[in-house]
């Protein structure tokens, strides 16, 4: 039996919120660089993004600080993004646009 993770409190960098729509739905994620396991991090539903706040929940009871604004994924993560955006079943976009030079 596989047992869910156990609510979070996860400090992000280098993030955004992935849009992923199957079959009509959509649901989003919080996906980036987590400071505290040093590796790409993929959350569960979002619940909630403050940004004036820095904080994101999600529907697992995890908490999101974000040291940064949304924008360019960490190298990691986006390998997670080009990987979920191979799959032809389903249609991934990031909700923030990425910020040019």
């Amino acid at each position: 039996m596989i047992m869910p993770l156990a609510p979070a409190q996860v400090t992000m960098s280098e993030w955004n919120i992935i849009v992923i729509i199957k079959d009509g739905k959509k649901i989003e994620k919080f996906l980036g660089y987590s400071l505290h396991d040093n590796t790409y991090r993929i959350s569960s539903q979002v619940l909630e993004y403050d940004a004036e706040n820095k904080r994101g929940f999600t529907e697992s009871g995890s908490v999101y600080e974000f040291i940064d604004a949304p924008g360019e994924l960490h190298p990691e993560a986006q390998e997670i993004f080009d990987k979920l955006n191979a799959w032809e079943m389903v249609s991934v976009s990031l909700k923030f646009e990425i910020e040019q030079p």
